[in-house]
């Protein structure tokens, strides 16, 4: 978070080093320097940002050195305004030279002179802010006390956390014999051909609970061994060299320890240093520990090990490479020797032996609560408040039943009216059964759960820290997509191109690193097993927006505190705000980067553009947002801009001065056409716009996709373009943007398909295509398809597909390269789930949607689909059986059947799908829930956690 201005820097310190300056020099001779400083304060700044990624999150705890960074943070984002009022006034003079003056009658040159004279001026203060940190922060920290080469000092000694009873560790009981299971030296643990030596690896995110437990069995058995050790890594990582030290003098500490527990067992646990016997050799001291080089040390542990059953624990590892660089030291030597990782990282997790890996799972929300009260009640027997707890619970959903719902608890009437407002309906009764059965439901497991032996504050309170926590032992989630954050990211310039890779790429890799670490958590995953949706936990959102408030980086806040908030801030969101009637005040902050606006302040949007002309990221989605002012080919910087779902009908045709543009998204708004001009943003990525004709997408063209400008082929750069119609016209603009990834063509028709198909196949990147018909009755004919490139793999299609579609090429030669595949009102002479069994065998998400076929059962066979995730099963109006054979879908999560209205017989192989985690079974025939609870068939599914029938 420290050096995020920074990375923007680097990127417009380039680009101002380059062309610009160059050009702007050259046009004013007393600007010939300019160039040159540039230069000089990117290099500075390039130093200083390097600097601070090096001293990592050191700077939370040290008070010096975070007013330094401080000191530099106000430096760039100076350094950020001046570039940015540089490239708009270049950009200005390049594209009007023969204006001298400016509208407020400023000539050009005394306004570059002004900006080479602020440049010239940060420059000096880079000078004395870098002497600030030779003078202060080097100096101060060359007479700290850690400093001092004592070998207590340098090389600090991590003990154990304190030990938690047994009986306190709360909702880990199988854990916890899991754990002590792994640990334990000879106990059986099936799996084959493994070393007597294992590594074991607790997997979780922070203040899941993974010391807590690891303690708690550690201490149990570690007098099993003959050598134990307890090392605290973090993300302070010191290197190999210090990590050996403080391992050899743990291991001493444990050797010390083993000999006095023999000689008396009431003596405790001694850490402090004494000398080690390597065999017959003398004893070594820790001073001589401390004059060792990897080599000696990597010896005499060895050495201190041999033959010696041991067990030593790496707490809080954040980098594999720390278990790497001492892995040598740890020997087979048949002993049932033990190397235990706690981490909140998978590459690390994946150090574990096979078979000795332990993922920590949240809390059951009756454990969350449990432990909460033990903390914050510490003197009441938990026994009594868990047993009072559980009737109080019961006495509520007893007194709930056959209650109107303004009678029934506060709790079940917030949850009622939530279920509702989804349902867009005004009344509990008046929704389906399967909803009243969920609200209920849903109250019994969470929203009765509180202390009944409280106050009526605190029984509130406690359900909300817990509900807070999302059953968290140390601690409501923030979900997002990946597309949308990697787009921001890369308009924000946080982001830059690596080698082959695109930015968004990268930034890619960057998401999937702060999975890893846990510090996002997965929520879905895409057709490739890629990212898809994740979702911050609530306490880290708020720990990144405190920083973001104290660095300016950005501020989430109330209306009420926009009013007043510093019009330095450079980024705002106002999601979840309090809906505000408009008034005169006006927003202004001139230094904003980011606007991220909800219905809450809509109507100031024009506003706070009129005065915030550096303005990169335009973010409205979801918003009753209806015009962009003219004024909005102003905004220069702009190179984001997000409408969907917004009220928009039209696009000013200003947005063509907006020659920075990288994303445009207008998806499901009312917009109709694309300005012309929008071919001249040759910077565009991705670009999305259709307008949404149908809200209920109960007819076949439900979106309509807007015609490609001429002039398409100038945006080179697009990987992204969704939707266009079909013409003439079309396919010879395709055929000229080849980094094209994503591609959605609607209106569809037969004379469109030989020629567009041809374009198609020979589009090098193309991974994700829809293809819609003109309506549903067109023909669409694909045997001109057959794309020369694997990458695609994700194909939908929506029309009536020529008959004899199966031995077209792009199911009998690609088919096997494709993983995601959904199908619309398509016709198939016999049964399309055999048909595509063997076409498509590698699917992991398959949707047939109002599929025709004179075939009225369909049968999953053995071996079909063995990598399928996900099957939807809808509006299939004729079919009346379905069959699953045993071994069919062996990898199935997500299974949802709806609108069949003939289908009355439960298909029973449902029972095989060991792997099921949602089953949907909606819309059926009116006996097919009777014969369900015939055939007893919750009984045989008691392992999905989601059924709905």
């Amino acid at each position: 978070m420290a050096e995020a201005a920074l990375l923007a820097l680097s990127k417009i310190g380039f680009y101002l080093a380059g062309e610009a300056a160059t050009f702007i020099a050259t046009q004013f001779s007393n600007l010939i320097e300019l160039p040159n400083t540039v230069q000089r304060i990117r290099r500075e700044l390039l130093m200083m940002n390097i600097f601070i990624r090096k001293t990592g999150t050191s700077y939370l705890s040290d008070e010096l050195l975070k007013a330094w960074i401080t000191e530099v943070r106000m430096l760039a984002y100076r350094v950020e305004d001046i570039m940015d009022n540089f490239s708009y006034h270049s950009l200005q003079y390049k594209q009007g030279p023969k204006q001298k003056k400016l509208a407020n009658g400023l000539s050009y040159g005394l306004v570059f002179s002004g900006i080479a004279d602020d440049l010239a001026q940060i420059e000096k203060e880079i000078e004395h802010v870098s002497k600030l940190k030779n003078m202060w922060v080097n100096s101060f920290h060359e007479l700290l006390p850690s400093q001092v080469t004592s070998a207590e000092q340098q090389f600090p000694r991590y003990s154990s956390p304190q030990l938690i009873k047994n009986e306190n560790l709360v909702g880990f009981k199988e854990d916890r014999e899991l754990l002590q299971k792994l640990l334990t030296p000879n106990a059986p643990v099936h799996v084959a051909n493994i070393p007597a030596l294992k590594v074991v690896s607790l997997l979780g995110m922070g203040g899941m609970g993974k010391t807590t437990l690891l303690t708690s069995v550690y201490e149990q058995l570690k007098d099993h061994f003959d050598i134990h050790a307890w090392l605290t890594i973090s993300q302070t990582y010191r290197g190999v060299d210090a990590l050996l030290k403080e391992l050899l003098n743990n291991v001493s500490a444990s050797k010390h320890t083993a000999t006095a527990d023999a000689n008396n067992v009431n003596q405790k646990e001694v850490t402090v240093p004494v000398d080690i016997e390597i065999g017959d050799k003398k004893r070594l001291k820790p001073d001589d520990i401390n004059k060792m080089d990897i080599l000696e040390l990597k010896r005499n542990l060895k050495t201190v090990l041999k033959h010696k059953k041991y067990i030593v624990v790496l707490d809080d590892v954040w980098d594999r490479r720390v278990y790497d660089g001492i892995s040598d030291v740890f020997e087979d030597s048949g002993k049932e020797n033990r190397i235990v990782i706690t981490t909140r990282k998978h590459d690390v997790a994946a150090l574990a032996t096979p078979g000795y890996l332990l993922k920590l799972n949240p809390l059951d929300i009756k454990d969350a609560l449990q432990l909460f009260c033990m903390k914050a009640f510490p003197n009441k027997n938990h026994f009594d408040w868990t047993s009072e707890l559980l009737e109080h619970a019961n006495d509520i959903i007893k007194s709930s039943e056959g209650l109107p719902l303004e009678k029934c608890p506060r709790e079940l009437q917030e949850l009622a009216i939530h279920i509702v407002t989804k349902c867009e309906d005004s009344t509990l009764v008046m929704c389906p059964s399967e909803l009243q059965e969920l609200a209920t439901d849903t109250v019994k497991k969470i929203k009765s759960l509180s202390l009944s032996v409280c106050t009526s504050e605190l029984q509130d309170l406690a359900t909300v820290i817990v509900k807070r926590c999302e059953d968290l032992p140390l601690v409501k989630y923030y979900h997002f997509s990946k597309e949308d954050l990697v787009r921001l990211w890369v308009a924000e310039g946080f982001v830059e191109r690596k080698g082959d890779s695109t930015p968004e790429e990268v930034a890619e890799g960057y998401l999937t690193e702060l999975i890893h670490r846990n510090m996002l958590q997965l929520v879905e995953n895409d057709e490739l097993g890629r990212v898809n949706t994740c979702k911050m936990h609530d306490i880290l959102r708020e720990l990144a927006l405190s920083i973001s408030k104290v660095e300016m980086f950005g501020t989430v806040n109330d209306f009420g505190a926009m009013v007043q908030m510093d019009t330095g801030v450079r980024r705002i969101s106002s999601y979840g705000w309090k809906k505000m009637k408009k008034n005169k005040s006006n927003m202004k902050f001139p230094h904003l980067r980011t606007l991220m606006a909800s219905d809450t302040i809509v109507d100031y949007v024009p506003s706070i553009l009129s005065e915030s002309k550096y303005l990169t990221v335009l973010e409205l989605q979801n918003s009753d947002f209806q015009e962009l002012p003219a004024s909005i080919g102003n905004l220069f910087n702009l190179k984001y801009i997000g409408l969907r779902n917004t009220r928009i009908t039209s696009l000013p045709n200003s947005i063509k001065n907006l020659s920075n543009l990288q994303t445009l998204d207008v998806k499901s708004t009312s917009i109709k056409a694309l300005p012309p001009g929008i071919v001249n943003l040759t910077k565009l990525r991705h670009l999305t716009a259709d307008k949404l004709a149908d809200k209920n997408q109960s007819e076949f063209r439900y979106f309509v996709g807007v015609e490609a400008p001429k002039g398409l082929s100038n945006l080179e750069d697009l990987q992204t373009l969704e939707t266009v119609q079909a013409s003439k016209d079309l396919t010879e603009q395709l055929d000229k943007l080849l980094q094209l990834r994503s591609l959605w063509i609607d209106n569809i028709t037969a004379s469109h398909c030989g020629e567009l198909f041809a374009t198609l196949s020979t589009m090098p990147l193309l991974s994700s295509l829809l293809l819609s018909a003109g309506d549903e009755n067109e023909i669409l004919t694909l045997k001109d398809f057959n794309p020369i490139c694997t990458k695609l793999h994700k194909l939908i299609v929506r029309g009536c597909w020529a008959l004899g579609t199966k031995h077209c090429p792009i199911l009998q030669n690609h088919g096997k390269y494709l993983k995601y595949l959904a199908l619309s009102r398509c016709h198939f002479v016999e049964d399309p789930l055999v048909v595509l069994a063997s076409c498509v065998p590698n699917l992991t998400y398959l949707r047939l949607n109002n599929i025709h076929s004179p075939h009225t059962t369909l049968v999953l066979s053995v071996g079909s689909f063995p990598h399928l995730n996900t099957l939807v099963l809808k509006d299939m109006n004729d079919v009346c059986l379905l069959t699953i054979t045993d071994g069919a879908l062996p990898g199935i999560e997500c299974l949802y059947i709806t609108s069949l209205p003939q289908l009355q017989k439960v298909p029973q192989g449902i029972r095989y799908l060991g792997s099921l985690k949602k089953l949907w079974l909606l819309g059926l025939h009116r006996n097919f829930k009777a014969q369900w609870d015939i055939d007893g068939m919750q009984k045989y599914l008691q392992h999905v956690p989601e059924i709905r029938v």
